[in-house]
């Protein structure tokens, strides 16, 4: 009888030791949990897999993002990396393509974007600068032909007024680029200090091609002017921001 105590002890003890080591894992599909399990959360590497191949490979510290985040495409041919410190993105990001090259490097301090992003061609040769001050980027972005020399051919943001003003008190302002490009975003709005700030902007209502600005006769306007911002996709994928400040004919719209 005490020998089977015994015995009943110990599986008890095995019991309870292989449940402390975390059992399954509530954060997908994972496997292959490198380094050990702390009071305070998971330090290690975590292997996240997508159809059982290896998609996704997290570095933690105590349960937080500490150290190198990695994704794959598939054939485990590196996506991107993404350097982190106590949970925040720090340092330069880096996307590549598919056979390795740098195709982005993006620099970030404590989460936010803060430097000059750039992108290559395969060649190594600069695609593309995009500069950034705490997280706010510069309107234009300076792209670059194969052979080296820069794009400026970028269509221009213009205006036409629609003058309703003396039968309905109202005007509409349509705002497109010189192109009649479709892949355009306007907003209403200014930029900061020479810097875009998209939260400070209100989208404009838009057809494929054209966005417009509804204002009408009211008591105590006194609006000179409307700045509207217009966001066009280039060739390249990225986005060139344009501003436009509009006289208005009459002073009391709003």
């Amino acid at each position: 009888m005490k020998q089977f105590l015994s015995f009943l002890s110990i599986v008890s003890v095995l019991a309870a030791f292989s449940c402390s080591q975390g059992g399954g894992s509530t954060k997908g599909t994972v496997s292959n949990r490198k380094s050990h399990q702390a009071d305070t959360g998971y330090t290690g590497i975590e292997v996240y897999k997508k159809g059982g191949i290896k998609a996704k490979e997290v570095e933690y510290k105590n349960g937080i993002k500490d150290g190198m985040t990695k994704t794959y495409y598939p054939g485990l041919i590196l996506e991107q990396e993404i350097p982190y410190v106590n949970g925040k993105k720090n340092g330069i990001a880096k996307w590549y393509y598919t056979d390795g090259y740098v195709f982005r490097t993006t620099p970030y301090e404590n989460d936010t974007i803060n430097g000059e992003q750039l992108q290559y061609y395969k060649s190594k040769k600069v695609k593309a600068r995009i500069k950034y001050i705490n997280g706010l980027r510069f309107p234009k972005v300076d792209e670059y032909n194969m052979d080296g020399t820069k794009i400026t051919n970028y269509p221009k943001l213009v205006y036409r007024i629609n003058d309703n003003y003396k039968d309905k008190g109202s005007i509409k302002i349509f705002v497109e680029m010189s192109d009649n490009s479709e892949e355009v975003k306007f907003y209403r709005g200014d930029f900061v200090k020479g810097l875009l700030d998209l939260n400070a902007c209100i989208p404009l209502m838009q057809t494929s091609t054209t966005g417009y600005v509804d204002l009408k006769k009211t008591i105590g306007a006194s609006l000179d002017s409307v700045h509207v911002i217009g966001s066009y996709l280039t060739p390249f994928g990225n986005r060139y921001y344009s501003r436009l400040s509009i006289p208005l004919p009459y002073k009391d719209l709003k």
